[in-house]
Order: structure tokens, then C-alpha cells, then sequence
């Protein structure tokens, strides 16, 4: 049986990061199996999660969305085939000067091994796009999850 559920968002704050419009709607599909045992999908399994930030200012304006798809197809999606989300979001921080900063967001989040060349992977792309669009920093956060395909 699917089910397939959807709500709206209020605003949101997470982890003082971002926050996401009420406007904004968030659809998510389960699916219920009647005896998950004999599932060939219930195979658990400990990855690593990484959500990387990507502000979207920068001197000259904005990153444009055009922008944005070149680096995501030449960048990141090359070092990450296996599959990626892309989250849209307004973000907040101080920057090195201070000054409380409120941007457009890109979140990208990646669930992937923890093997020495994806993190390597994922330095390449925070530098690169710091580099591209004149950027101060990517926050990155990581974290060790359990999974189910």
C-alpha cells in the first residue's frame, strides 16, 4: 500500500540555518510493507550524510539559477552519480565582519560511504565553489546515519 502525504511548512527555523516559506509545499511517499522481514529493501546500513550550504550571494549580485546548474552538472554531480538532493532555502549568518547576512540557499545533501576519495570529493566541491563565485565559505555539516534502500 502507498500512501502519499502532504503539508505545508510554516516558517521554520533549523539549527538557526534556514528557514523554509510557508509557501513552500513538501510532498513525501512511503511505503508500508506488510511484513518488513521478507522485504529484500530492509537491509540496514550505516552511511555518512553530508549537507553542504551554499549561499547563493555574491559581490557582484546573485549566483543565478542558470549558474547554479552548470556548477551543479560540471561539479558536483560527476563526484556523486549515485544520486543528490537539492534543496531550495533562505539561509542567515554573520559574516567575517559581523554583519548579519540573509541570502538565498542552495542545500545540497549527500548520503554516501565514508571512504577517503568522497571526502576528497566534497572538499573539491566546496573549493571550487568558493572559488567560482567568490564565496568566504560552505557550511558543511556531517553526520552518521542509518539507512534502508
Amino acid at each position: 500500500m502507498k500512501v502519499r502525504l502532504m503539508w505545508y511548512l510554516g516558517w521554520v527555523l533549523m539549527g538557526s540555518a534556514l528557514l523554509f516559506p510557508a509557501s513552500q509545499r513538501l510532498e513525501v511517499q512511503a511505503q508500508f510493507i506488510d511484513n518488513p522481514k521478507n522485504s529484500p529493501n530492509n537491509i540496514t546500513q550505516t552511511l555518512t550524510k553530508d549537507e553542504l550550504y551554499f549561499g547563493l550571494s555574491k559581490q557582484q549580485g546573485q549566483v543565478s539559477e542558470a549558474e547554479w546548474k552548470v556548477f551543479l552538472e560540471e561539479v558536483i554531480t560527476p563526484r556523486f552519480q549515485a544520486g543528490l538532493t537539492v534543496i531550495d532555502a533562505n539561509g542567515q549568518y554573520l559574516n567575517a565582519a559581523g554583519i548579519l547576512t540573509r541570502e538565498q540557499t542552495k542545500l545540497v545533501i549527500l548520503i554516501h560511504s565514508d571512504t577517503p576519495q568522497e571526502k576528497q570529493f566534497i572538499q573539491e566541491i566546496i573549493t571550487q565553489y568558493k572559488q567560482r563565485f567568490n564565496q568566504e565559505s560552505v557550511l558543511r555539516v556531517t553526520s552518521s546515519v542509518a539507512v534502508s534502500f
